[in-house]
């Protein structure tokens, strides 16, 4: 048995993960991204899993070694914001496959976010075939979707590497809503994205957004913190991307700067959180200058 290794709980998985070769066939390679702002990761996968799976091991994995029978046609859930996912079957001339879809709040509308491989035939040279396993699930507070899954791949490239066994992995797609945290990324070439959660830190409104900025080496106090653009966020909706156009120059070289959003409800004025000895707290606003 080999895993593909992660960043886990070290102590519960130390004894099972090793590193699979470069360039070996994976779950992940038969998923491919159609919805915008979504990644796709693998936390875990087993290599000759159906002989790992045949020895009932003594783990949670016993209940992700249970496969979902065709048609594999279901609801995942919903995520923070009140969207639901399922998946079902589509084809065309080249295969058969999963598609994932999302139904916004409210609407009877889908939006197709994933296809997954389900089986290629023969005469296309790269046979493969998966299936949906138990553990697919969503994530509401941190905004992803689990999909555990099975398959064996038995093209002329895998069976070179000696690799026709069958696989068990667990993939992260990230980019839901989230439940409390607003995710602030960088949009070439000059542009910071927010999206937007359902309860942004926890606050139980969400009256307006602020985007701050500072030198990096002051990132602890936020007195040093300038602000860069005010209200940005008037009515948006959970799962929403705002963008704020970044008009500052680049920092000298061997510089950076560091950029924040601060979240008002009512008196409460909140901007992430800290660790300190391994406790989070949310950080001193008491010093975060007003935004005009």
């Amino acid at each position: 048995m080999r895993r593909i290794p992660v960043v886990l709980s070290a102590a519960a998985f130390a004894l099972l993960l090793s590193a699979v070769p470069a360039g070996a066939w994976s779950i992940r390679d038969e998923v491919t991204v159609i919805g915008q702002g979504l990644t796709v990761e693998v936390v875990w996968e087993i290599i000759n899993s159906k002989t790992y799976c045949q020895g009932s091991p003594i783990n949670l994995d016993r209940i992700s070694c249970t496969t979902i029978p065709d048609p594999g046609e279901f609801w995942f859930g919903t995520d923070a914001g009140g969207n639901t996912y399922g998946t079902i079957n589509g084809v065309d001339a080249a295969a058969d496959y999963f598609d994932v879809y999302r139904r916004p709040a409210g609407t009877h509308l889908s939006q197709q976010l994933l296809r997954i491989t389900k089986r290629r035939e023969p005469v296309f040279g790269q046979v493969t075939k998966l299936q949906f396993a138990q553990g697919s699930m969503i994530d509401t507070t941190g905004g992803t979707l689990l999909l555990a899954m099975t398959g064996s791949c038995l093209s002329t490239l895998c069976a070179g590497q000696g690799d026709t066994t069958d696989h068990l992995a667990l993939l992260r797609v990230t980019g839901l809503p989230t439940l409390f945290d607003l995710a602030l990324t960088y949009q070439p070439p000059s542009g910071i994205a927010l999206r937007i959660p359902a309860r942004a830190e926890a606050l139980p409104t969400m009256d307006r957004v602020d985007l701050y900025y500072g030198p990096a080496p002051a990132l602890g106090n936020l007195a040093t913190a300038t602000p860069l653009a005010c209200n940005i966020a008037p009515g948006a909706l959970p799962g929403s991307t705002v963008t704020v156009t970044d008009t500052l120059p680049n920092p000298p070289v061997g510089q950076a700067r560091y950029y924040e959003a601060a979240v008002t409800s009512g008196l409460d004025r909140r901007a992430g959180r800290r660790g300190t000895n391994g406790v989070m707290s949310g950080r001193d606003t008491s010093g975060l200058p007003m935004c005009p």
